[in-house]
């Protein structure tokens, strides 16, 4: 059984294995001094891990990276007088073996040098997980992976203690420092994955190694890296190759790539879909906007608007059911659902509705947004306030057009662009016949918010990470609501 805290000299031994430890330090006498890696003492580790010494809960790892700001390196000194171990790269030719060598540090801490940050803060996430002996969900997908992974989270909350990615922790960075919060306690773990680019999923799946996984879909996005569709399908797909024999791949039925991902999979695959797949689904809308989906003979209510989140609870539902979970769990735990922030978040404002789906933002998760935002009863006019959405390579222009002539025909009251970034989607809203609102930033969007709407309106925020919408929440004189 995984023990609570990584003792360091394991965790040593851990990178000494996987060829990226070059040398460790440990406290004596009140200062760094260098000892091989089966000289730490027994009562030295951590418990789990962060990036910013600042931050950082008392015996947690601290991971030293270089940024293109601030480099974590400097801040050695600081986390060793705070209590914490600390890992570190040679990055860039820097020599921190020499660098800490006679730093003042207090018992029970120390230094692992690595030869490179990210490839160290790596393979202690893959030996941490390889510890742990509880059952894994995985996901990936273009649009709903953080949906997904916050339904399947609830769900096997009905079934024991869950550990799921948290933020944005859904990358090189994100995923390793996910393995290593993994403790003895947890009965499952739900671990998201995030590419921009084709092999980054092998990356992170071969370190994560669920038992697990799930496809939410694949559509344009990121193509700037991945290139074309095709590429998002390969790329997507990565997370296939891992999952063990005696696993399960659970996989839209109705999304482009579907018959490639079946095929690839070594495992079982069961399929969902609303007009194909083993399991079928279907959303009946309910009252106050909300939805009810429908899968196979059974009835579970959405937790957040839109009626494209039934499908998200759709995946979430067939992956916990593939660990033989019994379904009176599974809707207990449900009753426990708290989204992600910025995403699909209801705030109320001065008599007006804020759908706050500001996290990111891809063609169709945006008009998807939109529909949700149709979809809520609204005693005032609909407005969509959209940014740009990101990564769309040298199409991106007319991508922004097409999704603003597909919005000019959806009922929305008005389109407020903001940011230069977005200016396609405006040009397409007003090819369709319909003027929108320019704002050059969020903080002008804030101004026409509280200037040009009432009570009883409705407003959507969405955009990519780059357009920041979520800062024009904080410019408002907010009350979150239900």
């Amino acid at each position: 059984m995984i023990e609570r805290r990584y003792p360091a000299g394991e965790a040593a031994r851990d990178l000494l294995r996987r060829g990226a430890l070059l040398s460790v330090f440990t406290a004596k006498g009140g200062a760094l001094a260098e000892v091989a890696a089966d000289g730490i003492p027994a009562d030295h580790g951590f418990r789990g891990a962060g990036l910013d010494s600042r931050s950082l809960d008392p015996g947690r790892l601290f991971v030293a990276l270089p940024g293109e700001r601030v480099d974590g390196r400097g801040f050695i000194g600081r986390a060793l007088a705070a209590g914490h171990w600390v890992l570190a790269g040679c990055e860039g030719g820097r020599d921190v073996a020499g660098e800490v060598a006679g730093l003042p540090a207090p018992a029970g801490t120390g230094v692992l040098v690595c030869t490179e940050g990210t490839a160290g803060l790596a393979g202690l996430g893959a030996a941490w997980r390889d510890r742990w002996p509880g059952r894994m969900i995985g996901i990936t997908g273009t649009n709903g992976k953080t949906t997904t992974k916050d339904f399947c989270a609830a769900l096997l909350r009905g079934a024991g203690r869950v550990l799921a990615t948290t933020g944005n922790l859904n990358n090189q960075l994100g995923v390793p420092l996910t393995l290593l919060a993994l403790e003895a306690e947890h009965d499952f773990a739900v671990v998201e994955m995030g590419a921009s680019g084709v092999g980054d999923i092998a990356a992170l799946a071969a370190l994560a190694r669920p038992e697990i996984g799930i496809i939410t879909n694949a559509s344009p996005a990121h193509l700037a890296r991945f290139g074309s569709l095709d590429g998002i399908i390969q790329g997507k797909g990565e997370l296939l190759d891992v999952l063990p024999d005696h696993g399960c791949a659970v996989l839209n039925a109705d999304s482009p790539g579907f018959d490639r991902w079946r095929d690839r999979a070594r495992c079982p695959v069961v399929s969902w879909g609303e007009r194909a797949g083993d399991r079928r689904w279907k959303a009946l809308a309910g009252a106050d906007g909300e939805w009810i989906l429908v899968l196979d003979q059974g009835r579970w209510a959405v937790p957040l608007p839109g009626r494209h989140n039934a499908a998200n609870l759709a995946a979430a539902i067939v992956a916990a059911e593939a660990l033989d979970l019994p379904e009176a769990d599974l809707k207990r735990g449900l009753a426990t659902f708290q989204g992600s922030a910025h995403r699909g978040v209801r705030i109320d404002w001065e008599g007006r509705t804020l759908i706050d789906d500001s996290y990111n933002a891809n063609p169709r998760s945006m008009v998807a947004a939109v529909q949700a935002l149709l979809d809520v009863p609204c005693r005032g006019r609909r407005f969509a306030v959209l940014g740009a959405m990101a990564e769309l390579g040298e199409d991106s222009p007319e991508i922004h057009r097409e999704i603003g002539r597909e919005l000019a025909g959806s009922g929305l009251d008005g389109l407020v662009v903001v940011g230069p970034g977005a200016r396609g989607l405006g040009e397409g809203f007003d090819g369709g016949g319909r003027p929108h609102h320019y704002c050059a930033t969020c903080a002008e969007a804030a101004a026409w918010i509280a200037d040009e709407t009432r009570p009883g309106d409705c407003l959507l925020l969405k955009g990519s990470r780059s357009a920041a919408m979520e800062t024009i929440i904080p410019s408002l004189p907010l009350r979150r609501g239900s």
